[in-house]
């Protein structure tokens, strides 16, 4: 906004609040939404529709403009990213799922935290003539082309993965429990093996 849409430091400064109040609208609206369309729906519709929202991201030039697409654009990418967490607590293994989500979450955070130096360094070597005439990095068009990959990226991950909305976490037991719960359906143990694997499990527990 300051060095392609030459824009001064409060007009530019107001855009990006209001783009970040569309975040936070949007993780909340569409997180809602969720409970009721499913994770995977929801995810790959916000990421398809932030897509959409790209041209209109890059190509204003006023404040207002900007102001407006931003703030719909990032309603929809924080709409994607917002259901993801309760989408990873819903995947973990009930043994593990006071931890799975937030390393899952963060290996990704690691693995993606050379973007922004990437993006940089791309629109930075290449030049495009602004409204004014003048040359400028070409940082529009190349983060405009980073978020198509990463929406397209999201969308296929999520409609290719699985779901399980509205799973119960409190229903569910230690994984010993578990396993004797089974054999004793299953037949695998009898009725005195019961009682004695039955007092074994309230022991550990």
């Amino acid at each position: 906004m300051l060095t392609q849409k030459h824009l001064a430091n409060a007009p530019a400064t107001r855009a990006s609040i209001l783009m970040k109040t569309g975040a936070c609208v949007g993780g909340t609206i569409i997180g809602y939404l969720s409970q009721f369309v499913g994770r995977r729906r929801a995810i790959v519709l916000a990421a398809f529709l932030s897509a959409c929202m790209i041209p209109a991201w890059i190509l204003p030039e006023g404040e207002r403009s900007l102001s407006a697409s931003g703030f719909f654009i990032q309603f929809f990418i924080q709409g994607a990213w917002g259901v993801i967490p309760i989408h990873l607590n819903e995947l973990s293994p009930p043994a593990f799922r006071s931890s799975f989500p937030g390393l899952t979450y963060q290996l990704g955070n690691m693995i993606s935290s050379p973007s922004a130096q990437i993006v940089n360094a791309i629109a930075e070597s290449h030049q495009i003539r602004t409204n004014q005439g003048k040359l400028a990095s070409a940082y529009g068009p190349t983060m405009g082309i980073a978020t198509a990959i990463i929406a397209m990226g999201i969308a296929i991950t999520a409609a290719l993965g699985p779901e399980k909305r509205g799973r119960k976490f409190e229903t569910v037991g230690p994984p010993i429990a578990q396993v004797v719960s089974k054999d004793i359906e299953d037949g695998v143990i009898d009725h005195d093996e019961k009682r004695v694997e039955a007092n074994v499990v309230s022991e550990k527990i």
